[in-house]
Formats: C-alpha cells, sequence, structure tokens
C-alpha cells in the first residue's frame, strides 16, 4: 500500500495533521509531497523558476505508484493531469471552481457544504459530499491550567463580521484577548491596545486556551454551514467553547450540551457571562465536546470519510478500529 498525501506546507498546519493521521492509519505507506518547497535548497530553485518547479511536480504525480493520491486543494497545473479514480480532492475555503476544472479527480469533496452547489455542478457525478476539518490527538492536548486563568480568549484574523462582535464585546465592558493579525493593524487595537496580542504559532494555542477560562470562536464570512478548524481543536483542548451559530454546526455538537452557541450581539454577551460565572457546567459542557471529538472527529476519521470508496470498506474501518482499541491513538484518555 502506498498513498501520496500532495498538500501546501501552510501555517494553519491542516497538512501536518492530514499526514500523521494517514501515517497512524497506513503505518510507513505514507508519502507527503509538498505543493511549496520545504528544504531551504529547494527554494532557491522555486524562486528562479516557478512554473518549471509545478511541471516537475506535475510530471511526477503523473507517473506516481500510488494506491491513493489525496491532494488538500488545487492548483491549476493539476488540471493537466490524467483523470483517475485513485486521485482524491478536498477542497477548503470557499471554493468556487470553474467550469472545466477538477477533471482530474475520481472524487472530489469540500470542508464546508455551504458550497456544495458550485462544486456539484463542476464535478457531477465525482461529487463525495461535506468532509469538515478535524483534530489531531497527539497535536491538540490540554495544557496545565495556572491558579488564576483570564476570561476569555479569541484567536483569529481580521474579518468584517469579526469586528462587529469584537466592538460590541470590547464596548460593552468586556476584555477579550484578541490574538492574529488584528495588532497593530486595526482601529480596535489603537482603542483597546491591551487585550491584542500578535499571531502565534500553532503550537503555542494550546497554552493559550489554558491560560482563559472560555474560547470565543466567531466565523468569517467565507464560512456558510458548518464550522471552521477552531472548534475541533477547542474541544481538544478541553476548554469552554462559545461559538457564533451556523447552519450545519449542529451535525458535529449538541448545542447547550457540549458548546454553547449564539446569534446576536445581546446572546453573545448573555452567554459569555453565564459561562464565567458557572465554571463547573463550563467545564463539564467542555469534558462531553472533548469525548464528541474523540469519538467521531478526528483527522483520522477525516481521512477514512476521504478515502471511502478508493479503498476498501473493510480496510478502512478495520485501521481505524484498531487505532480505538485499548493504548491506540483514539482512545478517549481517562
Amino acid at each position: 500500500m502506498k498513498i501520496l498525501l500532495v498538500a501546501k506546507p501552510w501555517r494553519g498546519g491542516l497538512a501536518g495533521y492530514v499526514y500523521r493521521a494517514l501515517d497512524d492509519l497506513f503505518p510507513g505507506e505514507v508519502e507527503w509531497w509538498p505543493t511549496r518547497p520545504i528544504r531551504l535548497t529547494e527554494r532557491a530553485a522555486f524562486l528562479r523558476d516557478r512554473r518549471g518547479w509545478y511541471r516537475r511536480l506535475r510530471d511526477r504525480l503523473a507517473v506516481a505508484d500510488a494506491d491513493v493520491i489525496l491532494f488538500i486543494n488545487h492548483l491549476p497545473i493539476f488540471d493537466e493531469l490524467p483523470n483517475c479514480s485513485r486521485q482524491v480532492l478536498w477542497l477548503t475555503d470557499g471554493p468556487k471552481p470553474r467550469p472545466g476544472e477538477l477533471a482530474a479527480y475520481g472524487r472530489v469533496c469540500l470542508t464546508d457544504s455551504g458550497y456544495s452547489g458550485e462544486v456539484a455542478a463542476v464535478v457531477g457525478n465525482r461529487f463525495g459530499g461535506e468532509v469538515s476539518f478535524g483534530f489531531s490527538p497527539t497535536i491538540h492536548v490540554p495544557r496545565p491550567r495556572p491558579s488564576k486563568q483570564q476570561d476569555v480568549c479569541f484567536i483569529g484574523n481580521r474579518d468584517l463580521k469579526r469586528d462587529r462582535y469584537l466592538s460590541a464585546l470590547l464596548t460593552g465592558g468586556f476584555r477579550p484577548t484578541v490574538i492574529g493579525n488584528y495588532f497593530l493593524h486595526h482601529s480596535l487595537f489603537w482603542r483597546y491596545p491591551g487585550c491584542f496580542r500578535p499571531a502565534v504559532a500553532n503550537e503555542r494555542m494550546g497554552r493559550i486556551y489554558a491560560d482563559h477560562k472560555v474560547s470565543l470562536n466567531i466565523h468569517a464570512d467565507v464560512v456558510r454551514r458548518g464550522t471552521n478548524m477552531r472548534t475541533f481543536e477547542c474541544a481538544a483542548y478541553g476548554i469552554p467553547q462559545l461559538i457564533e451559530d451556523r447552519p450545519g454546526l449542529e451535525a458535529f455538537f449538541i448545542s447547550g450540551d457540549e458548546i454553547a452557541t449564539f446569534v446576536e450581539v445581546e446572546e453573545l454577551q448573555e452567554q459569555l457571562v453565564r459561562l464565567l460565572s458557572d465554571p463547573v457546567t463550563a467545564s463539564a459542557m467542555a469534558l462531553r465536546a472533548r469525548r464528541r471529538v474523540f469519538k467521531e472527529h478526528s483527522y483520522h476519521h477525516r481521512c477514512v470519510a476521504l478515502l471511502e470508496g478508493v479503498l476498501p470498506d473493510k480496510l478502512l474501518q478495520g485501521r481505524l478500529a484498531a487505532l480505538t482499541r485499548s493504548g491506540g491513538v483514539l482512545e478517549f484518555p481517562c
């Protein structure tokens, strides 16, 4: 068995999480071919001749000896690959493909079902539906919590919808810790500089969540249905979550039982006060969400869903079951 992962090594960490999950499911049988050079020796060649670098990647893929080639997101150069049932594409970040694109893939899935119409219209019966984000059980691990925690944190970048909610919180007297590119680059920073911090590397996010009582998650405008990566990661970190409600979120978590949700600004403020004033209830909610992600929402589950119909279902389910047995990576920690 040989599986290729073709993905950009971007800061969000998604490709690394998927690679780890694939390697757990198929140990020693997975290779990651990045769509941007990782090694310093390759970067110079990439900068000198970017088109040539991508053509060489395309040519390698065209003759690759693999049982499955899993692509995370599409590059125009991949339209030149021959159509093959073993080539699977996973689209993120609001895809809107044009007619004639994505012809190389035998199966196409996406993280946000709100874009299903645009994608299905292009790929037809090759559309595999929604496969959402998830969490990595070896990376998104709860950190020790200090004796004195701050109230609420928000990790995310600038977005007009986020502006509205954050502004309402700040003017209403709340003082969330906001981490991301609001720092130095938004009028809210200059009005409330003590609340803003610069963006941090993924590996530091667990420490930030541990230092706060509640995680606030406001979806960017690009999210139509479901939710973003942060929801699953925070659940694994074991922090109570207050999430802006989106259609489809109920497919992953139960509002009021595993997460708290809001729609309007007033509801956001009310829910935040409730969670902060009742830490016992908030912690119990976070524990239920943590159990849920281990049961259903790991990147191991997502990889199995992506490879359905490409590899035998018995093989996929057997590999997944092995990881949930005693001592396995998906066994819920007591």
